[in-house]
């Protein structure tokens, strides 16, 4: 197991890096058109692969003509946090014309940066947008992303009702375990901010059950802090004991002492919301302990947000 990776919070990252092998604000990867310079764009795309992202808006400087150069900068110079020139840039793709795959993406891409500059409702017309152009080419995969990213616009505005419809919409696409595991996530997390508490522990446990199977460690072990946290909202205690500590068991037996350190913590959070503060000392400790071992910076922040 690794030490440590972000906590899911309702945000499509974990679907799309997944699916795509990339972050969520960066998810589609980009098709050469005939009319493209495809030396330039492969070296845009290849400096971007790198993080170079100077050299990538260099080189797609060079073939102006081409949406995918295009794409390729707006990319770069969203890694480079220039996200007004991003969004010219995607603007600019769509212009010229792309097709099939590659204006759905630049649609995509475009809501996506849109939404890291707080314009949510902007963004949902593009993620619409593209899912209705995954619709006309039949392509699923993608029908299903702009799901969960419209999900996770309405989210982002706290209107969980309709983040709701379209995770289930979202959900009910899903191809395979992986894909289950991170909608069923997205459900719960709608229903646990509609306080529906019982369903979202109901989809959370479903989306723990899938990561186990087909997940990575870190996945399953994140899933698995997020349904004790569900339990504890539901005052759940014994389901919320056991999960932890099946965490706590897995942790240890796989060398993840950065998850024995959070699940330590959420014991103190569970023994205090029981009111056996004597009990939550010990786990709280024993969470100190490891964190001054690790000296990282996630695990010490969450140590400082569970200090009594």
């Amino acid at each position: 197991m690794r030490t440590p990776i972000a906590t899911p919070t309702p945000t499509y990252l974990g679907l799309i890096a997944c699916l795509m092998g990339m972050s969520l604000l960066s998810i589609v990867g980009m098709q050469q058109t005939a009319f493209a310079a495809p030396t330039a764009v492969e070296a845009c795309q290849t400096a971007l692969s790198r993080g170079q992202y100077a050299e990538a808006i260099k080189q797609a400087e060079l073939a102006s003509q081409s949406p995918s150069a295009w794409l390729c900068k707006g990319r770069a110079q969203a890694g480079l946090a220039q996200l007004a020139a991003a969004t010219q840039s995607y603007e600019r793709a769509l212009k010229l014309n792309p097709v099939g795959v590659e204006r759905i993406s630049a649609h995509m891409l475009l809501g996506n940066v849109l939404r890291e500059q707080q314009q949510a409702e902007a963004a949902i017309s593009q993620y619409q947008t593209a899912q209705q152009l995954s619709q006309q080419d039949n392509i699923k995969r993608y029908v299903m992303i702009n799901h969960h990213l419209i999900g996770e616009a309405w989210f982002e505005l706290s209107q969980y009702a309709k983040a709701l419809e379209a995770f289930q919409a979202g959900e009910k696409l899903a191809m395979n375990d992986n894909e289950r595991a991170d909608s069923y996530a997205h459900v719960a997390s709608a229903y646990f901010a509609l306080t529906q508490l019982d369903k979202a522990v109901e989809f959370q446990l479903k989306a723990v059950l899938m990561q186990k199977k087909a997940g990575t460690p870190d996945q399953y072990a994140n899933a698995s802090l997020t349904l004790g946290e569900y339990f504890l909202a539901q005052k759940d205690y014994i389901g919320a004991e056991k999960t932890v500590t099946r965490l706590l068991e897995y942790a240890q037996e796989n060398g993840g002492a950065f998850y024995e350190g959070l699940s330590a913590i959420a014991l103190s959070n569970i023994k205090r919301a029981q009111g056996d503060l004597s009990q939550a000392t010990v786990w709280f400790q024993q969470a100190e302990k490891i964190a001054n071992t690790l000296n990282d910076p996630e695990l010490n922040a969450a140590l400082s947000k569970a200090k009594p």
